[in-house]
């Protein structure tokens, strides 16, 4: 009987342990399957969309909140100098170009600290641009960048645009 009792016992508490050990394996991967910090990929998201309505803002201040000094732009404009201030120049060249550009994101993904982003470009030519004269065209086109993010600020950004097909629609091969 004694026997009986100490082997019920022991079936009960190595029940008991198996409900905590699942408990705590539920637990666990609820903690580590969550996003990793939702509100920084909201916060790092958010942030990323500033790039953009500095750029529909014409505002390089705005831009420039949001990077790092050392920001590094791939690939850089021709003349587009190094760091946080050569968003300046892009700004002026495009929006100068472009009295009405905008970029309006499409999609946005992201991977730890890294923010994909498609977006769509468009704008109406009035200046010139890369040494191409003003035809009055309005073009097109889709971009995608990808955003690194280090303490709150884009440190990298790659990207690329699809300018033969806004070339194309800028009249620029027209014979």
């Amino acid at each position: 009987m004694i026997t009986d009792r100490y082997t019920r016992a022991s079936v009960k508490g190595a029940k008991r342990e198996d409900k905590m050990k699942k408990y705590l394996l539920i637990m666990g991967v609820l903690i580590l399957g969550t996003p990793v910090h939702a509100q920084d990929r909201s916060t790092i998201m958010k942030d990323v969309t500033l790039w953009y309505e500095a750029f529909n803002k014409k505002d390089p201040v705005l831009a420039e909140k949001i990077l790092s000094e050392s920001w590094v732009d791939i690939p850089a404009a021709p003349g587009q100098p190094p760091g946080s201030k050569g968003v300046a120049h892009v700004l002026v060249e495009l929006t100068t170009a472009f009295p009405d550009f905008t970029v309006t994101p499409a999609e946005i993904l992201q991977d730890g600290n890294k923010v994909i982003i498609r977006s769509e470009i468009t704008g109406t030519q009035r200046g010139p641009f890369m040494g191409f004269p003003a035809k009055n065209r309005k073009m097109t086109i889709q971009a995608i960048d990808i955003h690194e993010v280090k303490d709150g600020k884009i440190v990298r950004t790659w990207h690329t645009e699809d300018w033969m097909t806004g070339l194309h629609q800028l009249g620029v091969f027209d014979k």
